[in-house]
């Protein structure tokens, strides 16, 4: 595993930790809820997840593929792969969709983007890992499924970003703005559930509301 395959494979188990750590702190049915709330697929909506500790922030972007591309089934035609493409290339402009408090002084220290519509080489070396992952996962469905008759339940594809800065001054950092509903007109609605030091808090984004406030 190249080293920025680990630093993605980190960032995933520090998201996950994170998350666990707080609803084991805060309650078991509590915790459920948490969870429950954003475990979905409902197109126009997506889900953040951000977590930050100390001078590390990292987000997850989980989105159907819907809301980013129009469609969810496997990229054929050259337009949908085109789509597919700029797609990717947009997530992974990291500074040009989030915006933090320049006098934060966060720096973007790692990004990988995966989906599953297309088996493509990614922009950055850390999505291989996944590519490869989604590429032995289709052909084994190809396999066990010739005839393409469980490809209902495949149909539901989403794109997942992460994110990771380094803050050299993270006490102020009092807001992030986000600009994903500008880039990608399907989206209308961003489930945001955040993990800081003054503990756990869940809210919701739209077009007219991009701006999360840690302050």
């Amino acid at each position: 595993m190249s080293r920025k395959n680990r630093i993605g494979a980190k960032l995933r188990v520090a998201m996950i930790v994170a998350v666990l750590g707080v609803a084991a702190g805060t309650g078991a049915s509590h915790g459920a809820g948490f969870e429950q709330q954003y475990d979905g697929h409902v197109h126009g909506a997506a889900q953040l997840d951000l977590v930050q500790d100390g001078d590390a922030l990292m987000l997850q972007l989980r989105s159907p593929a819907m809301n980013l591309v129009g469609f969810e089934h496997r990229a054929g035609s050259a337009s949908e792969r085109q789509s597919v493409e700029a797609a990717l290339e947009w997530l992974h402009r990291a500074e040009q969709l989030i915006d933090l408090d320049a006098v934060a002084g966060c720096t973007l220290t790692h990004t990988m983007v995966t989906q599953g519509l297309q088996d493509t080489g990614e922009l950055s070396e850390t999505a291989e890992h996944g590519h490869a992952e989604e590429h032995d996962h289709a052909e084994a469905d190809e396999a066990h499924d010739p005839d393409g008759q469980g490809e209902a339940e495949r149909a539901h594809t989403d794109f997942e970003a992460n994110y990771a800065f380094h803050c050299t001054a993270p006490e102020k950092l009092a807001s992030i703005g986000l600009r994903f509903f500008a880039r990608f007109p399907g989206l209308e609605i961003l489930d945001v559930r955040m993990i800081t030091a003054d503990g756990q808090r869940a809210l919701r984004l739209d077009s007219q509301h991009t701006d999360i406030g840690l302050r």
